[in-house]
């Protein structure tokens, strides 16, 4: 009987198991900064979503994700989820004399959601801290798309 004798590269490779297998594709490592490049006309579902579930609403951070989030607002649903509980809603934790949406189209000023993630004692004291709590503060190009976007009139897109 002859042995036939691999080349080692392929011997290595069939002997560690390689050659054909899939491997599992970790979760994304969550940011606070998603966005590297500000984008002057960016999409909620493609742009926005994705960098408030990497850096909020992750597996790994989950002040905004499951059924009773301590942030108040769930980023780990779908895009269609996640806007309707930021546009046009008030915040549950906000100066209620001052006109705050999370979300209000059309108008930075007076969305908590820019307040929470620029101001270090959001609405003044007493209403938290700068998001997203317990890391590094959003980079300024995440900061500078999403309030592109709200600038835009926070469309559904």
């Amino acid at each position: 009987m002859r042995m036939a004798l691999l080349p080692l590269p392929l011997a290595i490779l069939c002997a560690c198991g390689g050659g054909g297998g899939t491997t599992a594709v970790p979760p994304p490592t969550p940011t606070t900064c998603p966005i590297t490049m500000a984008k002057t006309s960016p999409s909620f579902a493609a742009d926005i979503v994705p960098a408030l579930q990497s850096s909020c609403g992750s597996a790994a951070a989950t002040c905004h994700q499951g059924p009773a989030p301590t942030g108040h607002v769930i980023y780990s649903g779908t895009p269609a989820e996640v806007y309707a509980q930021l546009v046009n809603v008030p915040p549950t934790n906000a100066p209620t004399s001052q006109g705050w949406l999370r979300v209000k189209p059309g108008d930075t000023a007076h969305s908590w959601i820019i307040e929470k993630v620029t101001k270090d004692q959001p609405g003044g004291s007493g209403y938290g801290a700068r998001m997203p709590l317990a890391a590094p503060n959003l980079c300024q190009p995440t900061v500078d798309t999403l309030s592109a976007w709200i600038s835009a009139g926070a469309p559904n897109n």
